[in-house]
């Protein structure tokens, strides 16, 4: 529980970095893919080992925070349309999105261990 709730800090702390220099709408990703990828590479290594470790069931406690930065970094609120399509397969909301890419995030992680 502990590194659990050490890890809701990090990637918090490096969502509310991230709302700072939003991504304009030149620079958005438009897949699910390519947005895994770019937050794959901004994890460290120490990072990445504490979000593998969690169970799928727990990813809802970051839908505040880091959820929160996605949506703002990757301009879900702000019309990236493209990405929420390819996260939902149809126009979805922010939210939902950010929890699809979160999941992916996460997937992508189990995979790589």
């Amino acid at each position: 529980m502990k590194k659990t709730l050490l890890l809701a800090l990090i990637i918090s702390t490096a969502a509310s970095a991230q709302d700072e220099q939003n991504l304009g709408p030149d620079k958005w990703p438009t897949t699910v893919e390519a947005t895994v990828a770019d937050i794959l590479a901004s994890l460290s290594a120490e990072d990445k080992e504490m979000l593998r470790k969690n169970k799928k069931d727990e990813l809802i406690m970051y839908h505040h925070g880091w959820g929160t930065g996605i949506r703002n970094y990757y301009g879900l609120w702000r019309g990236n349309e493209k990405l929420i399509e390819s996260a939902c397969g149809k126009g979805c909301h922010p939210d939902e999105a950010s929890m699809v890419i979160i999941k992916a995030v996460w997937s992508s992680l189990q995979h790589e261990g």
